[in-house]
């Protein structure tokens, strides 16, 4: 018999810091003069980006600032895991607002007739697919392993900052 997990409160699933790694390692940090995170969170992502504060932006709902209704502007990069039942809005407003794009998503995100056209219209320049699997409720002290599901990293790179193939298997 198959059960639903249970969907925790605002979707806030911590970056594990072994799945955010092996994508900053890849990053040309030198061409980058502004970073936006939008869903901060417990700022995991935001805190490892190796900029000038006055350089990094943020939103985060839960901190009073709602990324879908807050305009940003002339950003070079964004990294996030986004709340995965309005990823795809976060993901529309990023790639108008940021020349490099790093989302944080299920592998199997690529699929759905409600993404096709998206995906079409949007391919990402790279897709790194993580071998080992977050434990997002391990990051906050939950028991459970991982969900079965593969992760990937989908990058937009205009400023081709990002070092990799296409596709690359972390």
């Amino acid at each position: 018999m198959w059960i639903m997990a249970e969907r925790l409160e605002n979707d806030f699933y911590p970056t594990p810091i072994y799945s955010l790694e092996p994508l900053l390692e890849r990053i040309d940090f030198s061409k980058v003069n502004s970073f936006l995170e939008p869903c901060t969170g417990d700022n995991r992502i935001f805190d490892r980006i190796p900029l000038p504060s006055e350089s990094k932006y943020w939103a985060e709902l839960r901190k009073g600032v709602d990324y879908l209704t807050t305009e940003f502007k002339d950003i070079d990069l964004i990294v996030t895991n986004p709340p995965f039942s309005i990823s795809l809005d976060f993901i529309k407003k990023s790639l108008t607002e940021a020349k490099t794009v790093c989302y944080l998503q299920r592998l199997n995100w690529l699929g759905s007739k409600a993404r096709k056209d998206f995906w079409n219209n949007n391919t990402p320049d790279k897709i790194f697919v993580l071998s080992k699997r977050p434990q997002f409720k391990k990051e906050l002290g939950l028991s459970g392993g991982t969900d079965s599901t593969e992760y990937c990293w989908f990058i937009w790179d205009k400023l081709n900052i990002v070092k990799g193939k296409h596709l690359e298997i972390l």
